[in-house]
């Protein structure tokens, strides 16, 4: 007879004895069909071919799975029936999948199956929309299902085709009309704390806020009060010496769409900050965007210039390096973008310059680049970078900053510049098929 598994414990008798009802029990739920039913019944859930073993190499076909927001190992254990790559240009059949994040919370998924070698110039286009109040399991499902349904046009041409069947659940509901109470608005309240502690410092950060957004075709609105409470205390020879500093505000965009390329809009701010040495300020900025495709198509590629000019008005803490207690101050900005979302990878880039009307040598420009790419097969490449040419720091305090307040932080420093850069490389290699999904220790 088989081995059914049954789990042995060593040690004295007395303790032997009592784990035997319990292993009897293991034992009985092992050789139980209803129990192996309830086990395999998930695992089949979503394939309607059947046994793996039966399914040769040869019969399926080579998938390159391209998702950094799935759960692969969890895909790979439901469609078991196709071979799993390590690298698109070893693939049949390239799945890539982005997301991007819908009004209500949720996402947008939208999936590109595209045929090589011998499915060259088969390609099929799906989306699949969660809610925000899906659980990762619910989601992971859906992915599932829609990429189950993706593969059908590639495996129907192969020998597995007649061991496909189709099944549609319950009878088609007439078209209702869904009753919205909220009217498409959707609201959140966030919260959050750190402490820490030692003998000689301690930290505590506070953030809390509120936000409302509402989105349409025509409209999308969003408002977001913010509030961040930092202190840090140090404790040498026996005095405390403590960093407080807040960032609390407002943000708010009213952006109306007028075409498939033209939008136009209003940019609201509140700040109260003390590390910028602003004790309130708020600006006004109307604005408005061109985008080079059209909206509806810009889901992969997006291209857009646009372009703000705004009223401040601020009153400071302490009197600036100009002399100013408060001010009120004009400025403009121009913004280009770049997004792509490619097989071969992705780019972002943008270039933003601005300046202040009464005196255009207050001004800045920003850079800024994320740029990853396949460059042959198993070799990847990432890389990112920020330039800012600062030269509008008009809150900056007079006088000097004790070391004290450039040790903690506590105050802003003037600069000409900022610059960050990263890099980083990855290759992959070895056996070009990875079907077997793990997940032990």
């Amino acid at each position: 007879m088989k081995d059914k598994g049954i789990i042995f414990v060593k040690g004295s008798s007395s303790n032997n004895m009592s784990y035997w009802p319990v292993i009897f029990i293991i034992y009985l739920l092992q050789s139980s069909p209803l129990f192996s039913q309830v086990i395999n019944t998930e695992s089949n859930k979503y394939n309607n071919i059947s046994d793996t073993s039966e399914v040769s190499k040869r019969d399926m076909v080579s998938v390159f799975l391209d998702c950094s927001a799935c759960d692969n190992s969890y895909i790979r254990q439901q469609i078991y029936f196709v071979n799993y790559v390590r690298d698109v240009q070893l693939s049949q059949i390239h799945i890539f999948i982005t997301k991007q994040y819908n009004a209500s919370g949720g996402g947008t998924f939208t999936f590109s199956f595209i045929g090589k070698k011998d499915f060259d110039g088969i390609n099929n286009n799906l989306t699949y929309t969660s809610i925000k109040n899906n659980t990762e399991d619910e989601v992971r499902k859906g992915l599932t299902k829609m990429i189950l349904l993706g593969l059908v046009p590639y495996i129907s041409q192969t020998s597995l085709a007649d061991r496909i069947t189709i099944a549609i659940s319950g009878q088609p509901d007439q078209q209702r009309h869904v009753i919205d109470p909220w009217n498409n608005w959707i609201f959140e309240v966030y919260g959050g704390f750190n402490f820490a502690e030692e003998t000689s410092k301690s930290s505590l950060d506070l953030r809390y806020g509120f936000s409302a957004e509402y989105v349409t075709k025509k409209w999308r609105i969003r408002m977001r009060p913010y509030f961040n409470y930092n202190q840090e205390t140090f404790v040498k020879e026996g005095e405390d010496i403590s960093s407080v500093l807040h960032r609390d505000g407002f943000k708010g965009k009213f952006i109306r769409s007028i075409s498939d390329h033209w939008s136009v809009g209003s940019f609201t701010s509140i700040i109260s900050n003390t590390y910028e040495n602003i004790d309130f300020g708020y600006r006004i900025a109307p604005a408005i965007e061109y985008s080079l495709l059209p909206y509806k198509k810009a889901l992969r590629n997006e291209y857009t210039i646009a372009y703000s000019i705004g009223y401040l008005r601020r009153r400071y803490l302490e009197e600036t390096i100009y002399g100013k207690d408060k001010e009120i101050l004009f400025d403009q900005s121009l913004k280009l973008e770049i997004r792509a979302l490619q097989p071969w990878g992705s780019i972002r880039a943008g270039l933003k310059g601005s300046h202040f009307f009464h005196d255009l040598s207050k001004n800045r420009i920003s850079f800024d680049s994320r740029l990853s790419i396949r460059i042959f097969r198993g070799l990847s490449v990432t890389f990112s970078s920020n330039y800012d040419y600062v030269q509008d720091q008009l809150s900056l305090p007079k006088g000097d900053a004790s070391l004290e307040e450039i040790l903690l932080g506590q105050r802003q420093l003037p600069t000409t510049y900022g610059i960050s850069v990263s890099a980083g490389l990855s290759y992959s290699f070895g056996s070009i098929y990875n079907n077997v999904v793990n997940t032990r220790l």
